[in-house]
């Protein structure tokens, strides 16, 4: 299995995953992509962490992954931060 964690920039503050039922929609939106084994958000959806099975499933899943966030706030920004990444 391979994780790593994206920033999720959103260019309105009220777009925000603010509430436990907006960040376990958004949870389950993405666990229902092919290909993705969990994922978890934190911070009011500013850091989602993505699991799949090999690291080349990376790409499909975090163009989709932009997706859903985009329909949230048309806006957003979905970026990978090697400091989040260290173990």
């Amino acid at each position: 299995m391979m994780t790593r964690t994206y920033a999720v920039k959103y260019k309105s503050k009220s777009k925000m995953l603010t509430t436990p039922e907006q960040v376990a929609q958004t949870e389950e939106d993405i666990k229902a992509l092919a290909l993705v084994k969990d994922a978890v958000i934190k911070e009011d959806g500013q850091v989602v962490t993505v699991e799949v099975e090999n690291e080349e499933d990376f790409e499909p899943v975090m163009d989709r992954v932009v997706n859903i966030f985009r329909r949230i706030d048309d806006k957003s920004e979905v970026s990978y931060k090697f400091g989040l990444n260290r173990e």
